[in-house]
């Protein structure tokens, strides 16, 4: 389908993520991070295997609700979540799960159809706290109430938004006084030629006995080389050959410049860390056997720490908790 011209910037960021949410569905996603199944739809995404959402997925969830644990002063059931940009609502739907009364927020009225048939069939739904998911605008949803939650997150969501300033001002209306707020995001203006330079290198070592999903001619050329690393360099950092977005409208809309200098300023901080670097976009493209594939991967996510440690490789995502004051 076509996008209208007459469409906005919002309705469009909707339709992108219907769409893509009905793909998926149609081929077997399953968005649970306690029952994710095998989905050979996903050809370089870690939701193609369980065991690369545990290394990927239950990892931020587990970093999430570790920080909510340390930092929120209230017990989970007396503590009220806002996910924004929930998609099919698996981190609301654990953090339900695991107690949290929760409110689930996202554009797209197809992820949220996809996320309210998986919470009404969830085989935990009599042991879990409270959870609601609503298709509208962060900004104008009247069931948003100001001073009414204890936490607000944004799993890879705010960097969608333009205009970081009053995304967050939002936010703080939203917490109530010493509500938190917190952002696992990336942080693809922080990709370097140099990143993609290794991310090249892994791509192609692994390529030369099919353990890739892409297979990539060995070259030797130095114009081939720098012309391979210029495209690994755009597709790390989700654009196309004339830096548009190819993800949806507003992706890439706001990178570490613009998300951090606003969350620091507005809300004191409790936590920051960096993540990881590429690991990410590697994993769910292995094709080793199964036993191998689990195998490398957990090597993989090691040794980006070791990477990232060492300052050999930048960071590509933060995670941030702040606390509104």
């Amino acid at each position: 389908m076509e996008n209208s011209p007459n469409l906005t910037n919002l309705e469009l960021e909707a339709q992108a993520f219907d769409s893509q949410i009905e793909e998926r569905i149609a081929n077997g996603y399953i968005p649970d991070l306690r029952l994710a199944k095998p989905c050979n739809y996903f050809y370089n995404n870690s939701w193609r295997r369980p065991e690369f959402v545990k290394l990927d997925f239950v990892e931020k969830f587990d970093l999430i609700h570790a920080a909510l644990t340390k930092f929120l002063n209230r017990t989970p059931a007396n503590s009220r979540i806002l996910e924004v940009g929930c998609g099919p609502g698996y981190l609301s739907l654990e953090l339900a799960r695991n107690g949290f009364q929760v409110i689930g927020l996202d554009l797209s009225a197809k992820c949220i159809e996809v996320a309210s048939s998986y919470a009404d069939a969830d085989p935990w739904k009599t042991e879990r706290g409270a959870l609601s998911y609503i298709a509208g605008d962060y900004f104008s949803s009247p069931e948003l109430q100001v001073d009414s939650f204890d936490a607000v997150v944004f799993l890879g969501a705010l960097h969608h938004f333009p205009d970081q300033n009053e995304t967050l001002k939002r936010a703080r209306r939203l917490l109530k006084p010493g509500g938190l707020i917190l952002a696992n995001e990336p942080v693809r203006d922080c990709v370097t030629r140099g990143n993609a330079a290794f991310a090249y290198m892994l791509q192609t070592l692994l390529s030369l006995n099919n353990n890739f999903h892409q297979r990539q001619p060995l070259v030797t050329e130095m114009q081939s080389i720098e012309r391979e690393v210029e495209r690994t360099f755009n597709t790390l950092r989700y654009e196309g050959e004339n830096g548009e977005s190819l993800q949806s409208v507003n992706d890439n809309e706001s990178g570490y410049a613009e998300m951090w200098p606003q969350l620091s300023t507005l809300f004191q901080q409790e936590h920051f860390e960096w993540r990881s670097a590429f690991f990410h976009e590697f994993i769910g493209g292995l094709r080793f056997d199964e036993d191998t594939n689990g195998r490398v991967a957990k090597f993989m996510r090691e040794m980006d720490r070791v990477l990232v440690s060492t300052q050999v490789l930048t960071p590509t995502e933060f995670f941030f908790v702040g606390r509104k004051t």
